[in-house]
């Protein structure tokens, strides 16, 4: 699995944070940076793609059906391709569009690429892919990822200044009972943002940009 490649936030500002619903209270910026990086990672995460057209760089081993699953979803290029030996050795380099002569994407959309091995290349042992992906910009700043974003950075941040949560690390409460009262909701999903209810509003804003996975490949 390739590591998530930034370091800081790059969609979600204190201006949008606020806009859609966030509550800086008593935070500072470094606090606020940490809830916005870690809203924006877990997203990339769930969408297995990333939140702005990125490059990069991912090694495969060799798969003698000739198919194989990138990592993260939503190729737009693919850059540059290396047929490489058991020893890390290039076989081949291929840059540019020629790499048309060579794969067809079976699903761009869910990364999914079909190999046609020349002659050349018979030995090769791993495949090293440099791919475009992710979302444009402007999908990226429509309204319902902007407030999932929100959503979830806000519930990080109490987190961090230890208030407002519906329970501590924001677990999703099924039953509560308190002086004559009580409550029972409904059964709580367990999705990547946590099991709390608002955990799972995070969660649905997403799941247009959602595309599962091959699977029996």
């Amino acid at each position: 699995m390739e590591l998530y490649p930034y370091l800081s936030p790059y969609i979600l500002t204190d201006t949008i944070f606020v806009n859609y619903g966030g509550h800086t209270g008593t935070s500072v910026a470094a606090q606020r940076n940490a809830a916005y990086f870690i809203a924006e990672k877990m997203a990339s995460e769930d969408m297995h793609t990333f939140l702005q057209l990125t490059t990069i760089t991912g090694t495969y081993p060799r798969n003698w059906q000739g198919k194989y699953q990138f990592n993260y979803n939503f190729i737009w290029n693919i850059n540059q391709v290396r047929f490489l030996d058991n020893e890390g050795n290039s076989l081949l380099t291929v840059v540019g569009n020629d790499y048309k002569n060579y794969f067809d994407f079976m699903d761009d959309e869910r990364g999914l690429i079909c190999v046609i091995y020349p002659g050349s290349t018979v030995y090769t042992q791993k495949i090293e892919f440099v791919y475009q992906c992710g979302i444009p910009s402007g999908t990226a700043y429509s309204p319902d990822i902007l407030l999932g974003l929100t959503t979830y950075a806000d519930l990080v941040l109490n987190e961090i200044l230890g208030y407002g949560n519906e329970a501590p690390g924001d677990v999703g409460v099924q039953s509560y009972r308190n002086i004559g009262y009580s409550e029972a909701r409904i059964a709580l999903m367990r999705t990547n943002f946590g099991s709390s209810a608002r955990a799972q509003f995070a969660y649905k804003q997403f799941l247009n940009y959602k595309k599962r996975k091959w699977v029996g490949m």
